[in-house]
């Protein structure tokens, strides 16, 4: 698929997930994720070469999520390229079992959990990317913290270009899947905040077409998140556990969930969104009886 040209030096690969491609010195290219998979990689390295005239020589990773790291083993495997992640993520990244197995409760996870939108290849980490200025390949990049889809989520601002990562999702995206994953609401609020106050000319999320202005999906985004929160509220009215929670939000909004990896993936959420309104003295906790209960305060 084509580039799409940004700035002089940064484009990005439209699919599934949006691809960066940053030209650095020489003909280094350095890409901002990969895609799902090694055929994904294997389109990066052709449209990278045949269009660019380059060799990736780096990827700098946004979260760790086997949809955007999914084929980093493949292109590091065919280039030697470094690979940059954030911290915390970065482990997954090496360690790919964590991710379905934290969605599972922390246990041995099922084996329909194990398919390759929830399970990817590991891939190598050799250097760890924190908030402030980085620069690979004599580029400079500012990296972003938009923790709170991920653990710790960043995003990656060069020449301009804003790659923000999945710290908002497209109108159809939404649509689709109603209720968004989530690891900690507390922090993807304040995500939300940081990435429509990013100077850019042009922002490009993980899904869907890049922007010249973040702020009506910004909008769009919070408002869901509260509009979850508040059903979450209403739902703990009277004493009830996080699983009756579960069912009340599917039922309310409508969400599409009808195998493991869709229940698991929206369990948590409904956790994060739980410890939120706990964090905001909104909710009481306790353990009774061998359950874990949750109750609205008046």
């Amino acid at each position: 698929m084509p580039l799409i040209h940004l700035s002089p030096r940064v484009a990005y690969i439209p699919g599934g997930v949006n691809v960066g491609a940053i030209q650095g010195e020489g003909n280094a290219v350095v890409l901002v994720d990969t895609g799902i998979n090694e055929t994904a990689g294997k389109k990066a390295l052709k449209t990278v070469r045949e269009e660019v005239g380059g060799e990736i020589v780096a990827i700098l990773t946004t979260h760790a999520h086997a949809d955007h790291f999914g084929a980093n083993a493949a292109v590091v495997k065919r280039t030697g390229a470094r690979v940059y992640a954030p911290e915390f993520d970065e482990a997954i990244l090496r360690y790919p079992l964590l991710q379905p197995a934290t969605l599972y409760g922390g246990a041995d996870p099922l084996d329909t959990l194990r398919g390759g939108f929830l399970l990817a290849h590991a891939s190598p980490v050799d250097e760890i990317v924190r908030p402030g200025p980085l620069t690979v390949a004599g580029v400079d990049i500012e990296v972003v913290s938009l923790a709170g889809h991920s653990v710790n989520q960043v995003g990656y601002l060069v020449d301009g270009v804003f790659f923000c990562a999945d710290v908002v999702l497209p109108a159809a995206v939404l649509d689709k899947y109603k209720i968004p994953y989530l690891f900690s609401v507390t922090d993807h609020l304040t995500a939300l905040d940081t990435a429509r106050d990013v100077p850019c000319d042009v922002a490009v999320p993980g899904h869907g077409p890049h922007l010249a202005d973040l702020g009506e999906l910004v909008a769009l985004n919070r408002a869901l998140v509260e509009a979850v929160l508040a059903k979450t509220l209403d739902l703990a009215i009277e004493r009830t556990t996080a699983g009756a929670i579960l069912a009340g939000l599917l039922t309310a909004f409508g969400a599409p969930v009808h195998d493991a990896p869709s229940f698991y993936l929206l369990q948590p959420t409904v956790l994060a969104c739980l410890s939120h309104l706990h964090r905001t003295e909104k909710v009481r906790h306790a353990v009774e009886g061998g359950r874990s209960w949750w109750t609205a305060v008046p």
